[in-house]
């Protein structure tokens, strides 16, 4: 699925910062800029080379470890999600989760729902998320 293009990015990452996060974003993007801050959310708008988009990170999802950073345009260097959380888990040096596949409006198949990619490092493992 590498050559695959998802329309929009999520990933969860633990136990990272907002700064971390954005910190992130900033060594990718020629510009990341906070629209709107909230006690557990930031608005961001965010220009990479490929274009701008808007994007939401979540703090304390699934637990209080976890934080879910959405890129509702997918204008990033990353073709997929599975890319994108590989470079932050390498980058922030730490665990990185993203769903096994991207989504179409015209796909019934929910079967790879409750599978999730786990990134640590190098390694890549597939999981079913409990939450």
């Amino acid at each position: 699925m590498s050559d695959l293009h998802h329309p929009d990015i999520e990933i969860y990452i633990k136990n990272c910062s907002p700064e971390q996060v954005t910190g992130w974003l900033s060594s990718q993007a020629i510009k990341v800029s906070i629209s709107k801050k909230s006690e557990l959310t930031l608005e961001l708008d965010v220009d990479f080379a490929g274009g701008s988009t808007q994007a939401v990170l979540q703090q304390k999802v699934s637990g209080k470890a976890w934080s879910s950073l959405w890129l509702k345009t997918n204008t990033t260097p990353w073709p997929t999600d599975l890319d994108c959380a590989a470079h932050a888990a390498n980058f922030l040096e730490t665990q990185i989760r993203c769903i096994k596949g991207g989504w179409s409006e015209d796909e019934d198949d929910t079967q790879d729902d409750d599978q999730w990619w786990k990134i640590e490092g190098n390694e890549r493992e597939l999981i079913k998320w409990q939450g």
